[in-house]
């Protein structure tokens, strides 16, 4: 049996910054790999962070960076919690693969998102200096992460940001 990836993962612009010297990450104990993008931007896989909230780290990110910021909780590569902030305070919630983490939890807690989450996500794209694509980022919010973050990087690529030239 493979078990799949569970645990914190960032997309955020940092510049030449690398993510395990952000004082909002260096200070959750995680060792960090990351992917670095386009612009700046990298996504970071931080492994399981018990000590802090996902909105908290979003929004300490967006902050810290002075950019728009995501934080996804990831569960056995399956599905994802996620919260996309921007340094103003505004934040949108959503899942990755709503469809799987529905069957995971109890029906009485569960608030879907998804549906009134992209017209967020697109306004979010915006803020950060991004073009999404909307038939892409639809698509993408409903994949699951992947063993290999192969859904977070789809992600990233439908909110408009870039993998590095060659």
């Amino acid at each position: 049996m493979i078990v799949g990836y569970s645990g914190y993962v960032v997309i955020a612009r940092t510049g030449d910054t690398g993510l395990d010297e952000l004082a909002c990450i260096e200070d959750l104990f995680v060792s960090v790999t990351e992917n670095v993008r386009a612009g700046g931007w990298r996504i970071g896989f931080l492994g399981p962070v018990d000590d802090t909230s996902l909105d908290g780290l979003a929004k300490d990110l967006a902050l810290e960076t002075s950019a728009p910021a995501i934080a996804l909780s990831v569960l056995d590569s399956d599905c994802a919690f996620a919260t996309a902030a921007d340094p103003t305070g505004g934040a949108v919630e959503f899942y990755l693969n709503e469809e799987v983490l529905l069957t995971l939890v109890d029906d009485d807690i569960f608030e879907p998102l998804n549906a009134k989450a992209l017209p967020g996500l697109l306004a979010w794209a915006g803020r950060a200096g991004l073009t999404a694509n909307r038939a892409r980022l639809a698509a993408a919010i409903e994949e699951s992460p992947g063993p290999f973050g192969d859904g977070i990087v789809a992600l990233a690529d439908a909110l408009g940001i870039e993998d590095l030239p060659d």
